[in-house]
């Protein structure tokens, strides 16, 4: 007769574990442990190997694996360290789906529309003078760039996370420049829809509005600026066949 042997468990079909897995998951439990601070030094590669109990090729892969999600960061010639926190990986990934169309540009931008009707409401609160002229110069240099869309794209992300710094919040310009980063891939054929000069215009003095709401220290008008600007995006966005 046939044996039947009972269902296997979640934990017996899983992959297993890989030695690099198990190193990556000591590291970061050390790093945590020992309650260490960007920028502090790693033990060396071969002390995690004899702690461990591998060799240092599987060190030497965690540690790359670690560097490439940014929560260790190598130089030649010394001892690994603790990373600051950033959304490189998350606009990594995000640019990736965007590319292979598991996301599209209306997505991202309704996303950030999310995000940053938060940001600009507590940038006009709790925005510096400093702060509210560099966003009136970035504005400014905007206007200055207006027949050059690389540099105005790269001016826009600027006052977004300029913008999301001043909110106080550290977690909010991490996200903002990973959800802008994907206009780099939108906006170059986006601008070639806007071929005259006054709707180029209309662009940079939907910022404009912002940046003087934030300087006035009014959240809600920041915001009502902020949907404008928005609304004027997503509609260029379908005529550039973005839908």
């Amino acid at each position: 007769m046939p044996q039947h042997h009972p269902p296997k468990t979640p934990a017996e079909t899983a992959a297993p574990t890989t030695r690099v897995d198990s190193a990556i998951r000591a590291i970061t439990d050390y790093i945590h442990g020992e309650g260490l601070k960007v920028g502090d030094r790693l033990p060396s590669e071969a002390a995690f190997a004899e702690s461990l109990g591998v060799s240092r090729t599987v060190v030497r892969e965690a540690f790359k694996s670690l560097s490439a999600m940014r929560i260790i960061e190598m130089r030649a010639g010394r001892r690994a360290q603790v990373c600051g926190f950033d959304g490189t990986v998350i606009a990594l990934s995000l640019t990736h789906a965007l590319r292979t169309e598991q996301i599209n540009p209306p997505q991202m931008w309704d996303a950030r529309r999310a995000v940053e009707m938060r940001t600009v409401a507590l940038a006009a609160m709790r925005r510096t003078d400093a702060e509210a002229t560099a966003l009136v110069d970035l504005v400014a240099r905007m206007r200055d760039s207006i027949d050059d869309p690389a540099r105005m794209t790269e001016q826009d992300i600027a006052f977004h996370v300029a913008i999301a710094q001043a909110s106080r919040n550290p977690l909010f310009p991490v996200l903002i420049a990973s959800l802008t980063s994907a206009i780099r891939e939108t906006n170059p054929m986006v601008w070639r829809h806007r071929r005259d000069e006054d709707t180029r215009r209309e662009v940079v003095e939907a910022h404009a509005a912002i940046a003087q709401a934030i300087a006035d220290g009014d959240p809600e008008a920041a915001c009502a600026a902020l949907a404008a600007h928005f609304d004027l995006a997503s509609r260029a966005l379908v005529t550039a066949g973005f839908n």
